[in-house]
């Protein structure tokens, strides 16, 4: 007999922007509402080499936004992205968390590049996280193979010796870490949120990049284990919807199309097994 199904209702989806990078953060806030996410993750801070690439919310934008968004009833759950690379301004890094605090925001999330060796990493994230707790938001930590840090070990030591933070699992992530749903299972305490999308078993080092921010499949059509890894993290309250998908936005599919496919493809995987 098949068990039966349940929806895991505990779980609130933010809409992320790199599933519709074409859309302004004043679309995403529409499409958000229009698919059933009552959050969204935004970019308050780019680092000058990428600007331009990602729609980016600053001061300016927060009056009109703040008012579009309780319309909509909506607020930001996640902001992106803050490279922890020896290279940090802290002023920058206020005035973007500020900015993501004014629209709701409690999470930040952060990459850890170019260390000498763990401790300095611990250094790095332990200051952005106290930095971040000013504004009543909670840093996070995500691990990837084109960082310092690429596995959830490493990352969850990290913040166990901060003392503060939480670990962001991104689901293609992980997996491409080499990472196991056993190693999610032994750091669920540390995962505060979860970033879903699918893909092949494999993937050739030198394609990562492009498949992390161009070439994501939908959950549910890839081979990555989600409803396994979902299992392991009861305690795990967002997810956001985070699946590029550039074919699909070059095919003529419409931004709203494309977020409501990402957002039911979550809803999915969201449905585990009683």
């Amino acid at each position: 007999m098949q068990a039966a199904k349940t929806k895991r209702e505990t779980c609130a989806l933010s809409l992320h922007q790199l599933t519709v990078l074409d859309a302004t953060p004043a679309r995403l806030v529409e499409l958000a509402a229009r698919t059933g996410c009552p959050h969204i993750c935004l970019f308050t801070f780019v680092p000058a080499a990428a600007q331009g690439r990602y729609p980016l919310v600053t001061a300016g934008d927060v009056p009109a936004l703040k008012a579009q968004m309780a319309h909509a009833q909506v607020t930001a759950a996640n902001l992106e992205v803050f490279p922890l690379d020896g290279r940090e301004d802290s002023d920058a890094f206020a005035r973007a968390l500020d900015v993501g605090a004014h629209l709701g925001a409690t999470r930040a999330t952060a990459h850890i590049h170019d260390i000498a060796d763990i401790d300095q990493a611990i250094e790095r994230f332990a200051a952005f996280a106290a930095l971040a707790k000013r504004f009543e938001i909670v840093a996070g930590l995500e691990f990837m193979t084109f960082s310092a840090i690429s596995g959830i070990h490493d990352a969850a030591h990290i913040i166990r010796q901060a003392g503060q933070g939480a670990l962001v699992c991104d689901a293609l992530h992980f997996f491409r870490g080499g990472d196991t749903v056993s190693d999610a299972a032994v750091n669920a305490d540390l995962v505060s949120y979860v970033q879903l999308s699918d893909g092949p078993a494999q993937c050739p080092d030198d394609q990562r990049w492009a498949e992390a921010v161009k070439t994501r499949q939908l959950p549910g059509e890839g081979a990555l284990p989600l409803h396994d890894l979902m299992r392991v993290l009861p305690g795990v309250a967002l997810v956001e919807v985070e699946v590029p998908r550039l074919v699909d936005r070059l095919a003529g599919k419409s931004d709203l199309d494309r977020a409501q496919d990402a957002v039911d493809a979550c809803r999915a995987v969201l449905t585990l097994e009683a």
